[in-house]
């Protein structure tokens, strides 16, 4: 990008945020939209949400639970499950070796690299079933909830930390769409469009499709060549149908290709440089997603009834070097395959204002999953003109899941209400090891993992709308299988308690909202990742830690102290502890060592967020400034010796928009003061790398773009 542009952009979306938000003048201001968390609009608080699989007020959830609309997203420049990072306090997600491979860690509960998310997510009704599908585009959308805490009673098996709800955008009555082009640093070109209709009184469709195409910003010296480029493009449709009036039947369909870099790590101790790579081949990845699903909801009079049924499929293919340098040593690739389909039935109370609310369902899960790993010997490393095959691991997995659960919600009094929740999770799991040489009859592996997740909250609502309570909550990640058994074939199956103290308040006539939380989680056979690439190339997943627990403290505040201003704050403090400690799990690897009293590993002491967002109509435009920081620190430790640890991160994203009619220009700049930082960190002795080295991957650096949408 011209660099003048650039110094242009940079200070049109720096300085215009922080003197709008100061300068009085004659210009009048409005609200625009909610920005964070608790509050939508300057003179409600009436949000409402489907979190717990019903219609309710988000003031009235005894759960931590925060809620962002289509404008508050798009305000924040949101693109990906991602950037809700810099809203959500106590979150993180990790995306480095590749797309769609995450770590995710949501109040301390972690995330192993390819095991199962400890967050629920669900996409219109419809619960993802591999992480992979977790940090796809985010387009047209309408909301995003996200709960805090297990909510295992209401979603199962992986809700150990929590739930994501998105819900995109329905059908409309009339026409309508919208059409958007950007421009960043990076040569990226990004494009989104939507369009919606009636099909008649009873019929209506919505198509949306984003499109993604960047050279990237991270060099490679040795090959002299961009490696976090990333063409992607995704499809929507939706069709909305209502036969008669007592029932609607929702057809989603999706489709999402992404060829993408992958793996650009660089050796070296914690927090040191990691730019310009310096390995010798160019990692790269992809990632196709399909979905589709049909939603039944049957208006029975006093009870309502919903059908949930879905299919996808996951198909991901990997190819990096494992050195990491610019001789030629070794090499990967990695294939994986899952599809899957699943059934929901609920049935639900359907009187509204009546003392007795309750919901009961049932559900099933088939998967079938494919893992194909293999391992090159690079000509540098034997001296042939060619790459060789040095290992190969194939595991196919073929998995039901069924569940039994049911909530129920009853006044005690008008003010104090008990909410009682149930769910039986059984998680029947085989493996065959199909890996060269195939025997006659390959290796199998059975187990079937079980968990009763209980919930309760009581909840307390005070005159003038505080809301007090207090909940005890279960929640439970299911076991499995590795590749081999380096470590161990098996692994087991996680569970936690949860016991939490949290309030809702509103203050100074409804122009503060205020929502705190303490909490204390009792963490069994906690799921520990490892990699050893030095003798036997494994990745594999342990359970060293019998015993972990954390404590912590949230709170969120968002306010208006005046109109068209709106500030917003999220904090959180946690306290981890490893209590027990196995140390013949991981005797035999890089990582043997008794680490009985350390931290939790990737879970910072801290996290910050807040925001400030301005809008002043300008004769006939508006004119949206906004800045949002973000950052994380304390004991963050890459791994659970807590030998290595992370520097304090901070970053600040700005934007400025201007609207006027039915177009929007807007200028962006993410990572605004260009913090450089590691992304991800290996040390070595947690991955016995090839080189002996630690390595550690590049995160984004500074990109300012501009976009344009039209509205019609």
């Amino acid at each position: 990008m011209n660099e003048g542009i650039k110094r242009g952009l940079l200070a049109c979306a720096a300085g215009a945020v922080l003197t709008q938000m100061i300068a009085a003048g004659p210009v009048r201001a409005q609200a625009a939209g909610g920005a964070m968390g608790a509050a939508e609009a300057a003179d409600s608080n009436e949000i409402i949400v489907t979190a717990r699989k019903q219609s309710e007020n988000i003031r009235d959830i005894p759960d931590t639970i925060q809620a962002f609309s289509a404008a508050s997203l798009e305000q924040a420049g949101v693109e990906s499950v991602s950037d809700l990072t810099q809203m959500v306090s106590g979150f993180r997600i990790v995306e480095a070796q590749q797309p769609g491979v995450v770590v995710i860690n949501i109040r301390g509960i972690g995330q192993v690299r390819n095991g199962e998310s400890p967050v629920a997510v669900v996409v219109d009704g419809v619960q993802q079933n591999s992480p992979n599908q977790i940090t796809q585009d985010l387009f047209d959308i309408e909301r995003i909830e996200v709960l805090k805490g297990p909510q295992g009673a209401l979603y199962g098996r992986n809700a150990i930390g929590g739930a994501i709800n998105i819900v995109t955008r329905a059908p409309s009555d009339s026409f309508s769409g919208s059409a958007e082009l950007g421009y960043a640093e990076g040569d990226e070109f990004r494009a989104k469009a939507s369009v919606s209709a009636p099909l008649g009184e009873k019929a209506g469709f919505r198509l949306a499709g984003s499109y993604l195409n960047r050279d990237g910003q991270i060099t490679n010296a040795t090959l002299n060549e961009k490696v976090d480029f990333d063409e992607s493009w995704a499809v929507r449709g939706a069709l909305l149908l209502e036969p008669v009036e007592a029932v609607k039947i929702d057809l989603r369909g999706s489709y999402y290709d992404q060829e993408a870099g992958a793996s650009w790590y660089r050796s070296g101790p914690a927090n040191s440089p990691r730019e310009p790579v310096v390995g010798n081949l160019l990692g790269k990845a992809k990632r196709k997603l399909g979905d589709l699903s049909a939603k039944l909801d049957v208006d029975l009079g006093s009870v309502a009834l919903t059908s949930v049924t879905a299919w996808s499929s996951v198909k991901s293919d990997l190819f990096e070097e494992l050195d990491w340098e610019p001789l030629d040593l070794v090499a990967a690739t990695q294939t994986l395959n899952v599809k899957a389909w699943s059934e929901e039935l609920r049935l639900s109370s359907n009187t509204g204002g009546s003392a007795l609310r309750w919901m009961a369902g049932l559900y099933y899960l088939h998967t079938e999953r494919t893992l194909d790993t293999a391992i090159y010997l690079g000509t540098d490393l034997t001296g042939l003109p060619a790459h060789i095959l040095g290992s190969r691991l194939i595991a196919q997995d073929d998995n039901d899941a069924y569940a039994a659960f049911g909530q129920v919600n009853y006044k005690l009094t008008d003010a104090l209400e008990l909410t009682a929740a149930l769910r039986y999770d059984i998680d029947r799991r085989r493996q065959q090891d199909l890996s060269p040489p195939v025997a006659a009859v390959p290796p199998g592996f059975k187990a079937t993992y079980k968990s009763l997740q209980p919930k309760f909250s009581l909840a307390y609502s005070f005159p003038g709308g505080t809301l007090a309570y207090a909940t005890m909550a279960k929640g439970f990640r299911s076991g499995g299988f590795n590749s081999n058994d380096v470590v161990t074939r098996e692994f087991k199956k996680e569970e936690l308690w949860n016991y939490e103290l949290g309030f809702k308040t509103m203050l100074a006539d409804r122009a503060i909202y205020l929502n705190g939380a303490i909490f204390y989680t009792d963490i069994t056979d906690r799921q520990v990742f490892g990699l050893d690439l030095s003798t036997a190339p494994a990745q594999f997943i342990a359970n060293p830690i019998p015993k972990s627990s954390v404590w912590g403290a949230e709170l969120e505040l968002t306010a208006r102290p005046a109109k068209g201003l709106e500030l917003s704050m999220g904090g959180s403090l946690l306290d981890t502890k490893i209590n027990s400690y196995d140390t013949s799990v991981f005797a035999g690897t890089a990582a043997n060592g008794d680490f009985k009293g350390n931290k939790l590993n990737q879970v910072p002491r801290y996290t910050l967020n807040a925001a400030a967002q301005y809008t002043a109509e300008i004769g006939s435009g508006k004119l949206i400034s906004r800045i949002d920081v973000s950052g994380w620190g304390g004991d963050y430790y890459w791994e659970i010796d807590n030998a290595d640890k992370q520097d304090p991160v901070w970053l600040v994203n700005a934007r400025l928009t201007w609207a006027i009619g039915d177009v929007e220009l807007t200028a962006f700049a993410r990572n605004l003061f260009d913090r450089r930082y590691d992304l991800e960190f290996v040390p070595v002795n947690f991955a016995g790398t090839i080189t002996g080295q630690d390595l550690g991957a590049a995160a984004p650096p500074r990109q300012i773009g501009a976009s344009v949408k039209v509205k019609f």
